[in-house]
């Protein structure tokens, strides 16, 4: 397997939607999902793109976060950035509509968010980390995602327990 590259340049075209099935892994993401943080493998933050096939899929699922290696600390941050399309966001109990270059902050990990696509193409990244927290890999991400493309020059590490 060739070394990680110094660097690398991609269209959000050119990375693969991973698909997944709710019956294997217990959670189905509806329109394409696209893992950015897996594509160029990013080792200490989540990157991934979710774009709508159809309006209405709820494409970020409602979730809240927790801590990646350690349950009894706080989860992640994140951001979300529409960069394209428009969609529905929810935050605890407030909706709100968002459209192309909106950025939202969630930085209080239990606050319950999902994203519901007004359009079809509405397209959302998602960034997140855990801060002062070592970044770990989780189960349902290894299992869903092809090999990698080339060597990081570390063991992988993988998350037990959670999906």
């Amino acid at each position: 397997m060739p070394e990680r590259p110094p660097y690398e340049v991609a269209h959000l075209s050119e990375i693969p939607h991973t698909p997944t099935d709710a019956e294997a892994h217990g959670l189905a993401i509806p329109g394409e999902w696209k893992q950015i943080r897996h594509h160029f493998g990013i080792r200490e933050f989540s990157a991934n793109a979710f774009v709508a096939t159809e309006g209405g899929q709820e494409i970020v699922h409602e979730h809240s976060e927790r801590a990646n290696d350690d349950p009894t600390r706080p989860g992640d941050e994140e951001l979300y950035l529409v960069a394209s399309g428009r969609a529905r966001v929810r935050l605890d109990d407030e909706e709100l509509e968002a459209g192309p270059g909106t950025l939202v902050f969630v930085g209080e990990p239990r606050v319950v968010r999902s994203f519901t696509a007004l359009e079809a193409g509405t397209t959302i990244l998602t960034f997140g980390t855990n801060p002062g927290v070592e970044f770990v890999v989780s189960r349902f991400e290894q299992d869903v995602s092809p090999p990698p493309r080339w060597d990081r020059g570390e063991p992988a590490r993988r998350e037990e327990g959670r999906t």
